[in-house]
């Protein structure tokens, strides 16, 4: 069984790097690909029933998709769309059909300001790391990212812009019934998502919840060991519904 791997918003498939080489030592085949708008994929961005349909076709067969922030809704999306191969989803620190996004989304989503701000963002984030001493720091606390890929996220300011528009317009209308073993992974100490938010809908959905003591929102580059571990599982689960006589 594959697993396919979707970053945040921004991102590039680097950012799955640690989790990535976890599961291959222990034998799956996966995908960590640069979703549309980001890295070396040449799409244009778009909102997650768009990337879920430009991402589908790395489907061959069954799989397990994991889904990182934003991600986590094409995930979801992905799921709704190829009910015949998804056989589990994995939301690490996600965007959920629960939430309200808030006035610093509102901002950075908005048709004036938005595009001036994440532009100015960007540009920031790409002067930073040109300084070996920030670069060190961020080596020792995302130690399953890939750091020759950052550079390539610090472009994508646009598809970020992009992206934002669609927690408005898209988020609330993904499917809230997963019909796959699904697990909720979150941090801790993350301020980016509303916990509760995605508490609840682990409790409601019949999620498995995990929660990481400590950690922040950059999961699968902060803790890739355990997060890779919660995929693993979801495999195993998958296969197990999908043999005869599972459930």
């Amino acid at each position: 069984m594959k697993v396919l791997l979707l970053h945040g918003q921004p991102g590039s498939g680097g950012d799955w790097a640690g989790v990535a080489a976890w599961l291959r030592g222990s034998g799956l085949e996966v995908l960590a690909p640069d979703r549309p708008g980001y890295g070396r994929n040449r799409r244009p961005a778009g909102g997650f029933e768009y990337n879920a349909r430009a991402l589908s076709g790395l489907l061959e067969g069954p799989a397990v998709v994991a889904g990182h922030s934003w991600g986590a809704g094409v995930a979801l999306a992905l799921a709704g769309q190829r009910r015949d191969l998804v056989r589990g989803v994995v939301l690490v620190a996600p965007v959920t059909p629960l939430d309200r996004p808030g006035r610093i989304d509102r901002a950075l989503a908005a048709r004036g300001v938005g595009p001036l701000v994440a532009r100015a963002g960007f540009l920031a984030a790409g002067a930073a790391l040109t300084r070996p001493r920030v670069r060190r720091r961020l080596e020792r606390a995302l130690p399953g990212s890939d750091p020759q890929r950052w550079p390539e996220v610090t472009r994508g300011w646009q598809s970020f812009w992009i992206e934002q528009r669609a927690l408005f317009d898209d988020l609330a209308k993904l499917a809230g019934d997963v019909r796959v073993p699904a697990a909720v992974v979150v941090g801790t100490r993350d301020r980016v998502i509303d916990l509760e938010s995605a508490r609840r809908y682990a409790r409601e959905t019949g999620a498995r919840l995990v929660e990481l003591a400590g950690a922040g929102h950059l999961l699968p580059m902060q803790r890739p060991e355990e997060v890779a571990g919660v995929i693993a599982e979801a495999v195993a689960a998958g296969a197990t519904s999908a043999s005869p006589g599972g459930r």
